[in-house]
């Protein structure tokens, strides 16, 4: 009977393929974690209520702070955000639709121009949207997947209606604001 030496090159190949197979089997396991549970988008938003911060910033701010008047059917409020310092008035307000989807809207008074470039960092201008006969600038993200914006610089405020949506959905959404 022959015995086979430590090191020799047949058990050497035996334990390079039993190594390789534990380390593909984990490495399996790890990527079946990471796509199935460890997304951050695998877990549903919350909805939030709003009101109560609407409500708050209406009457804390000195310019009209915007909401939709209604929501359309698929569409919840899963962000909402406001606060107040040296550079100005800042609202946020996001919608997830139909949870694929997202159109958000933020205003700030103050600085509103470094506010707007600061939002809009890697935007560029894709011409003009009339909403309800007031234009309100069209800008897109590079890259891809492109978010769209459309926004409105009136009376000392900025209006950013911000998504994924093509801008026929932005612009509905635009003109269903009020203050």
């Amino acid at each position: 009977m022959t015995s086979r030496a430590r090191g020799s090159i047949a058990a050497s190949t035996g334990d390079l393929v039993r190594t390789v197979a534990i380390l593909v089997g984990v490495l399996a396991a790890v990527v079946l974690v990471v796509t199935t549970v460890g997304r951050p988008d695998a877990y549903p938003r919350e909805t939030v209520e709003y009101d109560a911060a609407l409500a708050q910033v209406r009457a804390d701010y000195p310019y009209p702070v915007l909401a939709p008047s209604a929501l359309p059917e698929g569409w919840r409020a899963t962000s909402v955000s406001h606060e107040s310092d040296s550079a100005g008035h800042r609202w946020r307000l996001g919608f997830l639709i139909d949870e694929r989807g997202y159109v958000g809207l933020e205003q700030s008074d103050g600085e509103i121009v470094a506010y707007a470039a600061d939002r809009l960092r890697d935007f560029t201008d894709d011409g003009i949207s009339l909403v309800r006969r007031v234009e309100w600038d069209r800008m897109i993200q590079s890259g891809r997947p492109a978010d769209r914006a459309l926004v409105l610089m009136d009376g000392g405020v900025v209006t950013i209606v911000r998504g994924t949506e093509p801008y026929e959905v932005l612009e509905r959404f635009a003109a269903s604001l009020e203050s």
